[in-house]
């Protein structure tokens, strides 16, 4: 407790707050602009809830593309600490229901950015360099207790370290997903060519493995922490140029810096020299039950990071399979699957059967994640019972007819045809209704 609660230099946290609210700015522009947005929340008539949640609903029309420029407009408020708490609050609230209000999307680092979004929240990151500052000057801080630091430090070790973890499995060590992803990218100017050869395939998937599982450790001790650093910002930097994965490789670089001492990133960014035996006189400005509830925090959110994201391995079957544990898992990069899936409709009254294409409802991306996930599948069929019921049909019936290929695999069913989908609830856990994978026989252990 007393080593949490000790006094450190407040500039990593004023650093991250305006990296992250810079970030947050040009993320919302950019979705605007790029028409992502627009493809994901406006043109889709039908939307993919959390199971639980799915009262959350996008706003009707244009909402969500003015919603993303407000985010926008929050992260620039953040950046420049006005009125911090409340546009941090709100810019967690604002992302929270953009996330889960549609799940056809689902991102790692949306979810992160979630959390780390909450967690700005409740630290005294704008109590220095901030317009809350010049507004109120009693509110400026040299210091912040030791527990704020670490937090973020050990939410990144975790990312890294459970990224690892979700490696050791025998189709990414054998290269099934990465040689499908290398293949579809020759095309690229330059390096192109030299993604699709067995010596950079086989560098990619061990070096992915040895890397995470590492990584987060090198940042941690100062010995390593430098090179750790640089090797870090290749790697984010390499899957941006590869992969594309949005700003998530330019937020962990920025996120990374944290594990530099407070002296440092002071001397770096801010043109200070702080001594750390002399931060740790400064009296801290928060409340005595403040700083001794925020530690009570730490330990319980980190405790929930540790342990949630271990949940699949409680539950049969292959995860990359059921998708059982996935979702905020810090399962990146592993799988790819292709699948298609229809459903048949019948009255249970007088026996009828109709033939419903997916398409007739859904935008392409939702078809293309549609018969990846078992929940997405039963959750289009409760839709479509709804849809006949209104439209006169007696007790609907609904079948899901389904075909899936996991990492190249022949394709199989994923969902028994048998089973009226509407007949069963969801529950948490593996399911009846949903098959097991075909390739997972020899492989007990890893699932």
């Amino acid at each position: 407790m007393k080593e949490l609660l000790k006094p450190i230099g407040i500039y990593p946290l004023v650093y991250f707050r305006i990296l992250f609210g810079l970030l947050m700015f040009c993320e919302g522009i950019g979705a605007v602009l790029i028409n992502w947005v627009q493809e994901h929340y406006v043109e889709p008539t039908y939307h993919f809830g959390y199971i639980g949640l799915e009262w959350m609903k996008p706003l009707p029309g244009n909402g969500m593309v003015y919603l993303y420029l407000l985010m926008a407009l929050l992260g620039f408020l953040i950046m420049v600490g006005w009125r911090y708490k409340i546009s941090a609050f709100l810019f967690f609230l604002l992302f929270g229901y953009s996330f889960f209000c549609e799940k056809t999307h689902y991102l790692n680092h949306h979810y992160l950015i979630w959390l780390i979004s909450g967690l700005m929240v409740i630290l005294p990151a704008h109590r220095k360099y901030s317009l809350d500052v010049r507004r109120r000057p009693e509110l400026e801080s040299e210091v912040a207790p030791q527990w704020t630091l670490w937090l973020f430090r050990a939410q990144l070790v975790l990312v890294y370290f459970y990224a690892g973890v979700a490696k050791l499995q025998p189709d990414w060590l054998a290269a099934k997903s990465m040689s499908i992803w290398m293949a579809n990218k020759t095309h690229f100017y330059v390096i192109g060519p030299y993604l699709n050869t067995p010596f950079m395939i086989q560098t990619v998937v061990w070096g992915g493995v040895v890397f995470d599982f590492l990584i987060g450790f090198a940042l941690l001790w100062s010995r390593t922490r430098l090179v750790a650093f640089w090797v870090a910002f290749t790697f984010h930097i390499f899957n941006s140029a590869v992969f594309h994965v949005g700003v998530f490789p330019y937020f962990m670089i920025a996120a990374n810096v944290l594990f530099f001492s407070p002296e440092q990133i002071a001397r770096w960014f801010f043109k200070k020299r702080i001594v750390p035996e002399a931060m740790q006189h400064l009296p801290l400005k928060q409340p005595r039950w403040q700083l001794q509830l925020g530690v009570q925090f730490f330990i319980l959110y980190l405790s929930f990071q540790l342990l949630f994201p271990l949940r699949h391995f409680f539950i049969p079957g292959d995860v990359n399979w059921t998708e059982e544990g996935h979702r905020f898992s810090w399962r990146m990069m592993l799988r790819t699957k292709r699948g298609y899936v229809h459903y048949l409709v019948k009255d249970g009254a007088t026996q009828h059967t109709v033939y419903v294409q997916p398409s007739n409802y859904l935008v392409r991306e939702q078809l293309r994640e549609l018969p990846k996930h078992p929940d997405m599948i039963w959750q289009f069929a409760q839709f479509l019972k709804a849809e006949y019921e209104r439209q006169g049909m007696e007790r609907p019936e609904v079948y899901a007819v389904s075909t899936l290929s996991l990492n190249g695999y022949p394709p199989h069913p994923i969902v028994d045809p048998t089973v009226d989908l509407t007949s069963v609830s969801y529950t948490w856990g593996a399911k009846s209704w949903v098959t097991p994978r075909p390739e997972a026989d020899g492989w007990p252990w890893l699932w």
